[in-house]
């Protein structure tokens, strides 16, 4: 199925976009088709209309569809290939949006043919950026997504050579007073000097404007021992099971009783574990954990799984939900994503 088209109107309109900005595709590669993180309880909540951001990558995920994974060296043929936006920040902010957050994405994006096809992809999900930084002389970032569809596991294989991260100077340019938002997560990117900066400014603002208080959280996702010292910098702080496993942790409630003695007092730890579900916990309190919910219909596609579950928690919690209840919500936002193909189905899944 294509993911962009729902009309032959729209189909023909994006195609003939395609065309021009991906020439070298259109004929092969389309087929029609702090610090006192704890949120209040929701009555008396007052962050709730402010507007989240995340900030981190976003890219191009070319999709393909394979009947089962590729062997090495063979010819053969797939069922699908398509383009959508991707990237981690990229995909959580859309989820957010999706559930009902005012939303926006914080990222750099490249001067290319690419630009506008990420800019209205953007728009059709009522993601702002505003913020977000054009540079030239680099390309965008490119992951090749090949998913499985006897089990819905997918493979990532990225290239970014050249596109800069969203920099501190570049986060400077925000009036955080102005733009009042609620929360700003992270995405852990090679750039932990600019991030850990960007985190600070939050921090000077909180406790300049103590009653426009921006929440703040950070995912260590990748396997880089580099982006361990973000882990004190923000409220909330999301280990995936691959960052976990390089520390020596193989389950998931030892890695937030270890990790989270690196946390903030006032911080929560979370941590995700496939299909062993996620646990939380504050670091001078107890675990709290929820099994997964996988789709009644089975797995589809788990490509954004590990984005929709943090989305779901920030969501939550963003209004007024308890971390139990958060982060029982990011396991079902994550295990409905996995019974269909791209997003869309979690527009307006409810709290």
């Amino acid at each position: 199925m294509n993911v962009y088209t729902s009309t032959a109107a729209c189909f023909f309109c994006l195609y003939g976009y395609l065309c021009k900005t991906h020439d070298f595709l259109c004929n092969e590669l389309f087929s029609p088709g702090k610090n006192k993180p704890f949120p209040l309880k929701m009555d008396d909540h007052p962050l709730n209309q402010r507007p989240i951001a995340c900030c981190g990558l976003t890219c191009c995920d070319f999709i393909t569809l394979c009947k089962g994974f590729p062997l090495e060296d063979s010819d053969q043929r797939c069922i699908d290939m398509y383009w959508q936006r991707g990237g981690n920040a990229s995909n959580t902010s859309t989820v957010l949006a999706l559930l009902g957050a005012r939303t926006e994405c914080l990222c750099t994006i490249a001067n290319t043919r690419e630009k506008e096809f990420l800019k209205e992809d953007f728009a059709k999900y009522a993601v702002n950026i505003e913020n977000c930084v054009y540079l030239d002389d680099c390309t965008a970032p490119v992951s090749n997504c090949i998913i499985n569809v006897q089990n819905g596991s997918r493979t990532i294989l990225h290239s970014n050579k050249s596109l800069p991260e969203f920099s501190y100077k570049d986060f400077q340019k925000i009036d955080l007073k102005k733009q009042k938002y609620q929360w700003v997560h992270f995405e852990g990117r090679p750039n932990v000097p600019d991030i850990s900066s960007m985190l600070q400014a939050i921090d000077s603002h909180n406790k300049a404007h103590p009653d426009e208080k921006i929440i703040t959280s950070v995912e260590l996702e990748k396997t880089r021992m580099e982006i361990v010292p973000l882990l004190d910098k923000a409220d909330y702080v999301f280990v995936s099971k691959e960052h976990a496993q390089i520390h020596g942790y193989q389950c998931k409630e030892d890695t937030v009783e270890g990790l989270g003695t690196k946390i903030r007092d006032s911080s929560v730890i979370i941590c995700a574990w496939g299909e062993s579900g996620a646990c939380a916990k504050p670091k001078h309190g107890p675990i709290v954990a929820s099994p997964i919910f996988p789709p009644e219909g089975g797995v589809v596609d788990t490509l954004g799984a590990g984005d929709s579950f943090n989305a779901g928690v920030i969501f939550a919690l963003s209004r007024g939900k308890m971390l139990q209840e958060a982060v029982s919500f990011g396991c079902l936002v994550a295990g409905k994503k996995c019974g269909f193909r791209g997003f869309e189905g979690l527009k307006g899944f409810p709290l």
